[in-house]
């Protein structure tokens, strides 16, 4: 089994920050992670931590320190209490290159780590941070301390060197570079919706030569979908063909080294929803806001980055679009307000629940077609697709990105925001489900 910790880079920083602000002497914290066990990958989601005060120190020097064992118990009492992992976390503030644990902290964790788990039976990491990287290894109750991988939540690491097609992909080389388009090779894209939207990502995606892409929708092909949907045909309306279909025979057509794996379900039932774990990164194609709000939940608690897309046409309103990027540090659709608790109730009724109160006059607009316009669907969709290229590899630069795009019809124009998380949110705080994966209600049963 391998073993990562995943964290938030907003946390990262933060705890880089205060362990490294003293460079004369060792700091240290603790923090808590949630776990999520996917195949033989085991993976720590970094939720929150907490500096050892002042006053807690029995000794601290720069090249060793010393806690108050009251310090551990304390912070050891929530973990039996929830099942989080514990992360200890200390500093080697002259190590100028990637640190190494020392005999001091090897000593110290061979002392620490048991007693820690004879009152919360939990794996415990542990992380020594210097200026020039971090070194991590984790301890399961019981066993002996294995290596552990840490990387940044919503950053996709390379790990292999997959071959590049010079001549296949030469422009994108151009702008991407080779460790751009091996990034891309080694990604793994969830797509959940095939049609308008979605089909749009697909084909790019195609082009682009990602990896592998996973294609998540429980549709067939109508008469309806014929003006919006790349890659259908008219006999594909006829024959009621899965929309998931066209787009891993979309696939075959283009070539290229891209696998498209079809999901012929719901991503609002378990089964579909899972495969989400093993995404790199999610696009949200979707218009049903049930499905929203299990991306919504999986985004958050188990770290997993997603690019909500949304297209509104209104012939008296706004018309335009919208691209949101939900990772941890960022507000979720219910901050955001796309979210409306009524309709995702709605949505989950049972058939003759749902026919009853639309009778009643309860529910309404419900089953009215939304508008689409396939160059409108196509414009988001490249908004969306730009902003993954953006985020995953370094052709765009390094500085920070809005957290939202906003395209308005009417102008022509795409606004930035990066509006502020609320700070109790059930989903998206420390207080809610944010890291807490396999800890948590699932995803998808959550209302």
């Amino acid at each position: 089994m391998t073993s990562t910790l995943d964290a938030p880079a907003f946390l990262w920083q933060a705890i880089r920050d205060d362990l490294l602000s003293t460079p004369h002497l060792e700091r240290a914290g603790i923090g808590f992670a949630g776990i999520s066990q996917r195949g033989t990958n085991r993976h720590l989601l970094l939720r929150d931590w907490t500096a050892v005060p002042a006053g807690e120190y029995l000794l601290q020097l720069g090249n060793h320190l010393e806690v108050s064992p009251a310090f551990w118990a304390r912070h050891a009492k929530r973990a039996r209490s929830s099942g989080e992992a514990l992360v200890v976390l200390h500093s080697h503030p002259h190590d100028t290159g990637i640190p190494s644990f020392s005999p001091s902290d090897d000593g110290g964790e061979a002392s620490l780590v048991p007693k820690i788990q004879a009152r919360a039976p939990v794996p415990v990491a542990a992380v020594v941070i210097s200026p020039g990287g971090e070194q991590a290894r984790i301890t399961d109750p019981g066993g002996a301390a294995e290596p552990l991988t840490v990387q940044f939540a919503g950053h996709p690491q390379p790990k292999g060197q997959p071959d590049v097609s010079k001549e296949r992909f030469d422009r994108q080389l151009r702008v991407l570079g080779k460790p751009g388009q091996r990034i891309l090779a080694e990604l793994t894209v969830g797509v959940v919706g095939a049609g308008g939207l979605g089909s749009h990502v697909i084909q790019q995606l195609i082009h682009l030569g990602v990896g592998r892409v996973v294609v998540i929708d429980p549709d067939h092909v109508a008469p309806s979908n014929l003006s919006r949907l790349v890659g259908a045909t008219r006999f594909d309306a006829a024959l009621r063909r899965p929309k998931t279909a066209v787009a891993r025979r979309l696939s075959r057509r283009v070539g290229g080294p891209t696998q498209v794996r079809e999901v012929r379900g719901s991503v609002t039932d378990e089964g579909p929803a899972r495969r989400l774990l093993s995404c790199s990164l999610v696009v949200g194609c979707t218009d049903n806001q049930w499905s929203r709000t299990v991306l919504n939940a999986i985004a958050y608690q188990y770290y997993i980055p997603v690019l909500d897309l949304g297209v509104e046409l209104q012939n008296t309103g706004a018309m335009g679009g919208r691209v949101t990027w939900l990772v941890p540090g960022s507000p979720c659709l219910w901050c955001l307000n796309i979210l409306d608790a009524q309709r995702v109730r709605a949505e989950q009724l049972p058939p003759e629940a749902y026919k009853e109160e639309v009778a009643r006059g309860y529910l309404q607009g419900m089953d009215e077609p939304a508008p689409a316009v396939v160059s409108i669907n196509g414009a988001i969709a490249s908004i969306a697709v730009t902003e993954l290229l953006a985020r995953t590899t370094d052709f765009a630069g390094s500085q920070a990105r809005a957290t939202q795009l906003m395209y308005r019809l009417s102008d022509g124009v795409i606004r930035r925001t990066s509006p502020t998380p609320r700070t109790a949110c059930p989903t998206c705080s420390n207080s809610g489900h944010l890291g807490l994966a396999d800890l948590g209600t699932p995803p998808w049963t959550q209302t």
